[in-house]
């Protein structure tokens, strides 16, 4: 582990869904135009539709036509796959689409059937409770 992160997993059993904010999963095709808005138009098409043969299929919560946050879902193994890559717009942080987010991929990956793991910086505080508010709980 790098010490720099602190990794989490969360299981069926210490779940804690939260559906505050609705998230929907976002489409390579049809959403490129609202993920380059949410990235600043940093992102490119092909760097888009890059990330899902990697393994990572986002999600969102969507308001006025706005990404407000998103994450992934990374299938980095057969057994395991990790919320990821979460991001909130500045304006609303502290308001729980993290968390939303956060759970709305954790129930997904739990039904598929695989174990769900988190990882951010210890610096990382925000996530940290987002994570811990999901039911996820610090790898043994």
């Amino acid at each position: 582990m790098d010490s720099d992160l602190v990794e989490y997993i969360c299981a069926m059993a210490t779940f804690k869904p939260d559906v505050r904010h609705p998230v929907r999963w976002l489409d390579v095709e049809q959403d490129y135009d609202l993920v380059r808005a949410f990235w600043l138009g940093e992102l490119t098409r092909d760097e888009w539709r890059s990330f899902k043969d990697m393994g990572y299929t986002y999600a969102a919560a969507i308001e006025d036509d706005a990404i407000v946050s998103c994450g992934a879902a990374w299938a980095y193994s057969d057994e395991a796959w990790e919320a990821a890559a979460v991001a909130t717009r500045s304006d609303a942080k502290g308001k729980g689409y993290a968390t939303s987010v956060v759970s709305f991929i954790t129930q997904h990956i739990l039904n598929s059937g695989r174990l769900a793991t988190c990882s951010t910086r210890l610096t990382n505080i925000p996530m940290q409770r987002v994570a811990q508010n999901v039911g996820f709980r610090i790898k043994p």
